[in-house]
């Protein structure tokens, strides 16, 4: 492992920790806008490492950074989850949590240096799901579709080498549907992505509320 590499480890490390102390609902915002920040200043770091990685053909050292990245973004995630709910503002809480998660999951793919770290924080992301939010009804919809691209070479899905949650080259792999057909939506209870959620229902007095906060919203005539 070369000198940098090691470097930036040590930086992820210690900032990490000192991150994971302002996790909780009663920490100071200021503080956690403040960790924002620094984490957001050394994901940029570990980006332009990424880049030089990826110049140099590196591709173990760009995956590696790419995890580190996804980390980080995660991390900067829940922490604005965080602030959204002491700003009562429920919604765009869960969507954080929803990128943490995602991000979180990501890492693990990118590269080892990340999976045992990101495993158990993609659990106490889970907890954290349950414990704060209500249950949420999710959506999928269901679909046809005539093309899949590779995202990392353009060419048709399964014509290539490159596997779906594979990270090649500081880049994770994923698949670009082209032409597609919406034939259904269904309901879920564990959606892959948890962005398509049901937001309003009606009670059984006939009051249209808001799920995450039950608040009666008013029709507009």
């Amino acid at each position: 492992m070369n000198k940098e590499k090691e470097q930036l480890i040590e930086e992820f490390e210690h900032l990490t920790e000192d991150s994971a102390k302002f996790l909780f609902i009663t920490r100071g915002k200021e503080f956690q806008q403040e960790a924002v920040e620094k984490l957001t200043a050394l994901k940029q770091k570990i980006s332009l490492f990424k880049e030089k990685a990826v110049e140099n053909e590196d591709e173990d050292s760009a995956n590696f950074a790419l995890s580190l990245e996804l980390f980080i973004g995660a991390l900067i995630s829940e922490l604005r989850m965080w602030m959204a709910l002491k700003e009562d503002d429920p919604n765009k809480a869960w969507d954080y949590l929803a990128d943490a998660q995602l991000l979180v999951r990501n890492a693990a793919q990118a590269h080892r240096t990340a999976e045992e770290r990101a495993e158990g924080y993609a659990n106490k992301l889970y907890l954290l799901e349950k414990l704060l939010f209500p249950p949420q009804i999710f959506l999928s919809p269901g679909f046809i579709h005539t093309k899949e691209e590779c995202s990392i070479c353009g060419k048709e899905y399964g014509e290539c080498e490159h596997i779906k949650g594979k990270a090649y080259m500081g880049k994770i792999c994923h698949t670009i549907m082209k032409d597609i057909e919406i034939k259904e939506v269904s309901f879920v209870n564990e959606p892959a992505g948890k962005y398509r959620r049901v937001l309003q229902l009606t009670d059984e007095h006939g009051i249209t509320r808001d799920l995450m906060t039950w608040k009666r919203i008013e029709k507009v005539d």
